[in-house]
């Protein structure tokens, strides 16, 4: 659920901090940045990856003065560009074959942008990061394909430094941050403050991963429930050799919406459990026709003749059809009032915010 989010960077997908993303399978994940400098001022913005194994322990880097780590390059940088003239700018890159990088020891990657200058990137006129997904057997030059971009962000504000994300290799997975670190803490040089580092990316780990902050799964149960006495949920499998199961849930006589919502969030066991060819499209079924409440992590199948409010994390190039008002976290948070927050965390054994 998104929290202090007015200092968020303005990001391809507008996840709220705290929130875990799966990255490409079977492919090279490249992180870029690209930046264009003031006329008459040479900038030097750099990209470097530290590494750390399950302890958090300092394993190595991949930056400007070491461009490879790990056995067959599991983690290459493209080279140093110390300065970004208009109109072309200047982009680096770093490569991470992540099955290679788990295979030698590294649990968590750290990317960070910063300026070797201190030049607050509000002064540049262009400057942006993220990463795209690159085939795993496939040539890898310089070019750029806006079609492979998985993620880009902004770099604004008077910060120097940025720590986006935290990337766990094993799982595949990479907890979004967007945190801005002091300047003065001398972040311009990682090899000097890999443990420093760490400590502020294990921080922000343990923050988010502790299980205590209150989830967008969470925030969408409390609506649907508090608003109909059924809700279908689409259990995704647990393996590619398993179907996804349909879950409908419907309140009983007399349930409080507290009560109801809790059973659904905790995936308890529901009154009617399916596993149809396509679960998506079962359940676009159950709703067909009605006024629903829709929220999906991707665009799928949409309830034919449905009306109502739709949700979706992820951006995509499909619509629900029919007439949906499209909502974003915040508006949904916005329709809570302080007692329904404590009063549904509370029923969930959580702490309210």
């Amino acid at each position: 659920m998104p929290f202090g989010e007015r200092t968020a960077a303005r990001a391809l997908v507008a996840v709220p901090r705290g929130s875990g993303q799966v990255l490409p399978e079977g492919e090279v994940l490249r992180l870029f940045l690209h930046w264009t400098e003031p006329a008459g001022t040479v900038t030097d913005l750099d990209l470097s990856v530290a590494f750390f194994d399950a302890e958090w322990r300092f394993t190595g880097l991949c930056d400007y003065t070491t461009l490879r780590h790990g056995p067959r390059g599991a983690a290459t940088h493209s080279g140093d560009l110390t300065s970004a003239p208009a109109p072309d700018g200047a982009t680096e890159y770093v490569d991470l074959d992540l099955a290679a990088l788990a295979g030698n020891g590294d649990a968590f990657a750290v990317p960070l942008v910063f300026a070797y200058d201190n030049v607050p990137f509000d002064e540049l006129p262009d400057a942006f990061a993220g990463f795209m997904a690159l085939p795993a057997d496939g040539p890898r030059d310089s070019s750029y394909d806006p079609r492979t971009v998985r993620q880009r962000f902004d770099l604004a504000g008077q910060s120097r430094v940025c720590m986006p994300m935290v990337v766990d290799p094993a799982s595949r997975r990479a907890l979004w941050a967007d945190v801005h670190l002091p300047p003065s803490g001398g972040f311009q040089s990682v090899a000097s403050h890999g443990d420093r580092l760490g400590s502020v990316a294990r921080d922000v780990w343990e923050h988010f991963g502790s299980g205590v902050r209150t989830s967008m799964w969470d925030l969408v149960v409390w609506r649907a429930a508090a608003r109909s006495r059924e809700v279908a949920v689409v259990r995704r499998a647990a393996g590619p050799e398993l179907p996804d199961e349909l879950w409908r849930y419907r309140a009983g006589d007399g349930e409080p919406a507290a009560a109801f919502a809790s059973r659904i969030s905790a995936l308890e066991p529901p009154q009617e459990r399916r596993a149809p060819a396509d679960a998506d499209a079962e359940a676009a079924e159950v709703a067909a026709g009605k006024r629903v409440f829709l929220a999906t992590v991707h665009a799928c199948a949409a309830p034919a003749g449905a009306s109502g409010t739709a949700y979706r994390l992820f951006p995509g190039p499909a619509e629900a059809p029919g007439e949906f008002a499209r909502v974003s976290a915040g508006d949904l948070l916005a329709e809570l009032g302080r007692a329904d927050i404590a009063a549904t965390a509370v029923g969930r054994g959580r702490y309210p915010l």
